[in-house]
């Protein structure tokens, strides 16, 4: 709450109470209450914070993903060499005899 707002609640307050000191007491705990609820909101709000967060965490997950995909295509690839040269060997082992 700004000090403008607190001010204005004060003088609208400040008419229905018979001394100032009541004003200031209500317009005080509306402070404190405001105050309370902002900060229980901020625990379920998205902040920039969090979207950088977000944003870093999906890079690094990509990053990762690429490497595994590779990785994959990778050890196919040897997969296929290796059953190809074990064909071949195979077929030579047993026609050449």
């Amino acid at each position: 709450m700004t000090t403008t707002q607190s001010f204005k609640i004060y003088e609208v307050l400040q008419r229905h109470f018979k001394n100032n000191d009541d004003a200031k007491i209500v317009v005080q705990e509306i402070e404190q209450i405001i105050e309370i609820k902002i900060e229980n909101k901020s625990t379920v709000l998205f902040t920039k914070e969090d979207g950088a967060a977000l944003k870093e965490e999906i890079l690094n997950l990509r990053i990762d993903m690429e490497k595994r995909f590779y990785n994959n295509i990778i050890w196919t690839f040897g997969s296929v060499l290796t059953g190809v040269g074990l064909l071949f060997t195979m077929i030579k082992i047993f026609l050449i005899k």
